[in-house]
């Protein structure tokens, strides 16, 4: 019997010695929570598989800028760069309070250490204060006090003395967060966030009501799933959500150039006007009722971040908006005929210099830029269709095709027109809705 206790005891030490962690510091009502762990493994997988981490780690020299960095500061406090790079190479969370407005964070290290190190960094006064006999040293900084403690091996890092006490008291309580939500096992972050984290996501319409992401490193590139929950206070809304059939990647197929595209698509925009109508205020600036029944909801941009600020955008029509184009023009600083399409001019003041930006009305779409009608048939016929550019025709088999959002990054265009350096890479991110209208996200970097 006693064999048995004695047994049944090293195996609860054991897991409790597994499950003890960063976590524990963590209290129950924490608002948002983010969980970083196995960061050594995950850091050295991204930075070797992943291209686009790859390159800034790597190639451009990032990693070895850091650590000089800290191996310089480090060695003149006559501390070793180990003993700061173990607050980030082991687990570490971060949390904020129900309130949303304290934020601290948790990990392996010597408090004294860390404050030491990053005075040293940032410059500032180090200091101390008394809460509850415990004493906490600080940094404070252009007049922000920034408060750190050491606890069993841990140190706890808070703008708020109250939130280290809180930490202190749900790991000495075992009264800590943990999450209720299902991951995958080789997840590197996870996160977790309670009732309406997101400020002014709340609406007359919909009520946000928690959700969850993960990231994962596999397959020679970062993964990230998230599912923000909501509760619709409108029925109507919802059922016209979650009837919606909709696929951004649809547009995917039209021709785009430069840094960066974005396709939208919403399910019979008209309807969804009328069930918004009552909530909108009535002093917005443009009459959307005055087009909305022509819109089809689907919508495709494009744009240059780096080579130039060039722009495209188009807005899909369901029949044509003609009888409208007064109506249009009225706030328009001039209008001309363009191959038989009517163009609408409008100019914007920038100190000395203005910027012309042009619509153009077709009878099956209405395209935006800010070149001029010749300019962006010569841009246009540059182009390919979006869905060839890049990386995307290897993530072809990770996309949704029920999104109501896709957004793709060709960053390895605008690495190349920066730094005329070749990288395999690119950021693609997606949204749709569930069966129960909430959203849903992922991204994938390359």
């Amino acid at each position: 019997m006693i064999k048995k206790i004695t047994i049944l005891g090293f195996v609860v030490l054991i897991a409790s010695s597994i499950f003890a962690g960063v976590l524990n510091y963590v209290p129950q009502n924490a608002n948002l929570v983010l969980l970083f762990q196995n960061n050594g493994p995950n850091y050295d997988s991204l930075k070797t598989n992943v291209p686009i981490f790859s390159f800034l780690l790597n190639d451009l020299g990032l990693e070895s800028l850091v650590q000089s960095s800290v191996s310089n500061t480090a060695n003149s406090l006559n501390f070793k760069s180990s003993q700061i790079w173990s607050f980030t190479l082991n687990d570490f969370v971060i949390f904020s309070d129900a309130n949303q407005k304290d934020i601290a964070v948790v990990g392996k290290g010597d408090s004294t250490v860390i404050v030491k190190f990053i005075q040293s960094l940032i410059g500032g006064q180090i200091g101390s204060a008394n809460v509850n006999g415990k004493k906490i040293q600080s940094v404070t900084f252009n007049g922000v006090t920034v408060y750190f403690y050491s606890d069993s091996g841990y140190t706890i890092i808070s703008n708020s003395t109250s939130m280290i006490s809180d930490a202190i008291n749900a790991n000495a309580s075992n009264k800590s967060f943990s999450f209720n939500i299902s991951y995958p096992k080789n997840a590197w972050f996870v996160s977790s966030w309670n009732g309406n984290f997101l400020t002014g996501a709340s609406t007359n319409l919909v009520n946000q009501n928690g959700g969850y992401a993960y990231g994962i490193v596999s397959n020679g590139q970062l993964y990230v799933y998230g599912k923000d929950n909501l509760i619709y206070k409108d029925q109507n809304l919802k059922n016209a959500v979650t009837s919606s059939k909709v696929n951004s990647l649809s547009l995917a197929t039209d021709p785009a150039t430069g840094d960066i595209w974005i396709s939208a698509d919403i399910s019979n925009p008209s309807q969804f006007y009328n069930i918004l109508k009552p909530y909108l205020k009535n002093n917005v600036e443009f009459d959307i009722s005055n087009v909305i029944n022509y819109l089809n909801g689907k919508a495709f941009a494009q744009a240059n971040l780096v080579s130039s600020q060039d722009y495209v955008m188009t807005m899909y029509l369901s029949k044509d908006i003609s009888p409208q184009i007064p109506t249009l023009s009225k706030d328009a600083n001039g209008t001309f005929t363009w191959q038989g399409h009517t163009v609408l001019r409008y100019d914007t003041t920038e100190g000395t210099r203005t910027i012309h930006d042009y619509t153009i009305i077709y009878p099956d779409k209405i395209v935006s830029s800010n070149m001029q009608p010749d300019e962006l048939v010569k841009y246009l016929s540059k182009a390919k269709p979006a869905n060839s550019m890049g990386i995307l025709p290897s993530l072809s088999s990770q996309l949704w095709q029920n999104s109501f959002l896709t957004v793709y990054i060709n960053s390895s265009g605008a690495i190349e027109n920066m730094l005329q350096y070749s990288v395999n890479s690119g950021v693609v991110i997606q949204a749709r809705n569930d069966s129960n209208g909430n959203i849903e996200f992922q991204m994938i970097v390359k």
